[in-house]
């Protein structure tokens, strides 16, 4: 348990450091105008790709610190290229992606593709510690994959807490036997985040201090597409704040269709997305296509950390401009008086604007929807009859594999602090020698430190089931690396006896779900897919908490592939600039790492 909390304390400490000697862009002049706008492509339809074959597509990302303002107060934000969100990735089905990043952001970072499968190419999943060495400063790394899936995905930094300091972007995958392709004209993208004006390294550091007895921080503003409302009357004295941004504006054209691809690149915080007088028609759930029934059409769509949905707006209303709302619940968030950042002055509620081409500049009058007060807006997300897949996919029914996961707080009454861990075993990555180098050495999964979480399943074409347990009062978004899964059952109750009737016939196939507290969900997928695969709780400070699981699948198969050299030397470029930094860096007196 010390050696968990020194890991922890060493890599905020290291991330906080980092932030304060990065070199950080910004223009000279105050005006803010510049600052806080993302490139126009989140408000642009997408455009439309002609390539009728599989292509090669090129990206280049150079990862940087740059003065931003998303809500109007400006602050250091860690970025792709300079901008936040980061730049479009979009393609077809069947191409493949050669994406340099460069690191310029003064500590190491690792880039995680968000629902791809990356079958095969597992050293690309940009996991840090299990599927990669992390890129250090100032080197370039190429991550090379194909993609055999389509839908709405998105690209985040898999290192520490960094993609809460604004490390996101999206990725786009088209289809044109997609069986909504010819139902929309135009095609649309929103990102709903919440945002903290300090640093993560710094908030985090203050979530693992001895003694602390609150709860996750408190986010200081919501956002639609990267841009907020903060009150700046309550920002502190000598920082800049603009209390005007543009809110995000989307244009329609009356008696069109549109798709919005919605996705939560979130950290902690549980969304309820609207647009005034627009029902709205889900058809996919994270790469999955969903039936096109009656239950389909919703009002509102609740969506959790890491979760992507695409609906379908019918502009028939009439020409005017129409409130876009996207709600943080506060009701999802756990509040304690002394929590981190708890007298934050944030507005629950961030707006955009649906603009009818003819209707003007006007602010939109609409209204929200109303409920009644028993109406089913919780934590728990949508109801499983709005996203049953388009295909019947029954599930597989031939377990070989089956794992019973415990969430649970772990104490450390030496240092009095809690953590989360899984079946008491709090999750430690080993930056230096990740899973994957460790399992192409053939090591011995007995010779594993427990704070490795490993569960290894060796079993050609089987089937893994897995009975998560959420005894805790918090909910967590469980998101699976490597797969898309079916939800056989979930429901209310802990007793792994005594489990919620199994739906193996329609079940909800996905790769991010959510667990409200005392609950528990059981999931099954195909081992089809041999590499390490993270499943994690992605709420960001709780996943740095330990709440992760590593999944060994088909090891014998996997240790026999080969591991490109370039990503084998990453590793060695890492170690070589820790030695550097050892060398070099003396800890300040007040460090508590040095305390510990």
């Amino acid at each position: 348990m010390k050696f968990k909390i020194f890991s922890i304390l060493g890599v905020a400490l290291c991330g906080f450091l980092a932030a304060v000697a990065t070199t950080i862009e910004s223009e000279e002049s105050h005006e803010l105008q510049s600052r806080f706008a993302p490139k126009s492509y989140l408000f642009d339809p997408l455009p439309k790709l002609t390539e009728s074959s599989p292509t090669t597509r090129y990206y280049n990302f150079e990862l940087k610190v740059k003065k931003l303002s998303p809500d109007g107060f400006e602050r250091p934000v860690w970025t792709f290229n300079g901008q936040y969100p980061g730049p479009l990735i979009h393609c077809n089905k069947g191409d493949r992606l050669v994406i340099n990043v460069t690191n310029n952001l003064g500590e190491p970072t690792a880039i995680h593709w968000h629902g791809i499968y990356q079958r095969g190419t597992n050293w690309y999943d940009g996991t840090a510690g299990q599927t990669q060495c992390p890129i250090p400063n100032g080197v370039s790394f190429t991550y090379n994959y194909t993609l055999e899936q389509s839908g709405t995905y998105w690209y985040h930094s898999h290192f520490v807490t960094q993609y809460v300091d604004g490390l996101v972007g999206p990725l786009i995958i088209q289809d044109p036997d997609d069986p909504y392709y010819h139902s929309y004209q135009e095609d649309y993208l929103i990102t709903l985040s919440d945002w903290y004006h300090s640093s993560s390294a710094s908030l985090f550091l203050q979530r693992v201090t001895p003694h602390y007895r609150g709860f996750d921080p408190y986010p200081d503003a919501a956002l639609i597409s990267g841009r907020g409302q903060y009150n700046c009357s309550s920002s502190a004295a000598g920082s800049h704040c603009n209390p005007n941004v543009t809110p995000a504006i989307y244009n329609v054209q009356k008696g069109k269709k549109y798709r919005f691809r919605i996705i939560s690149t979130s950290a902690y915080a549980h969304f309820v997305f609207s647009i005034d007088n627009h029902p709205l028609k889900v058809i996919e759930v994270e790469g999955i296509p969903v039936k096109d029934v009656s239950d389909s059409i919703v009002k509102v769509l609740p969506i959790n950390v890491g979760q992507r949905y695409s609906v379908i707006l019918n502009a028939n209303q009439p020409i005017t401009n129409y409130y876009i709302r996207a709600n943080i619940l506060e009701s999802c968030l756990d509040l304690k008086d002394y929590s981190i950042n708890s007298n934050s002055s944030i507005n629950y509620t961030s707006i955009g604007v649906l603009h009818y081409l003819g209707a003007g500049r006007n602010k939109p009058t609409s209204s929200p929807y109303i409920f009644p007060l028993n109406y089913p807006i919780s934590c728990s997300g949508l109801n499983e009859s709005v996203i049953r897949p388009y295909e019947d996919r029954p599930a597989p029914t031939n377990v070989t594999d089956r794992f019973l996961l415990n969430i649970t707080i772990i104490h450390n009454d030496e240092d009095d602090i809690d953590i989360l861990g899984i079946n008491n075993a709090s999750f430690v990555s080993t930056f230096g020698n990740p899973t994957i180098q460790r399992i192409m050495r053939r090591e011995n999964f007995a010779d594993f430190e427990k704070t490795q979480n490993v569960y290894d399943y060796d079993t050609p074409h089987g089937c893994v089931e897995i009975i998560l347990l959420n005894p805790l009062n918090a909910f967590h978004p469980f998101h699976l690396h490597g797969h898309s899964f079916w939800l056989v059952a979930s429901g209310t109750g802990i007793d792994p006896e005594n489990l919620t009737t199994f739906n193996l016939v329609n079940p909800v196939i996905r790769d991010t779900v959510i667990m409200p507290g005392k609950s528990h969900m059981v999931i099954r997928y195909l081992a089809d897919n041999p590499g390490v695969w993270a499943f994690h709780c992605h709420i960001e400070w709780h996943r740095e908490l330990g709440l992760v699981a590593q999944l060994i699948e088909r090891p014998t198969e996997f240790s026999n592939q080969s591991l490109p050299d370039f990503v084998r030397e990453l590793c060695m470029q890492y170690d070589s600039s820790k030695k550097q930094k050892r060398s070099t860096f003396t800890l300040p007196k007040d460090s508590m790492v040095k305390r510990m």
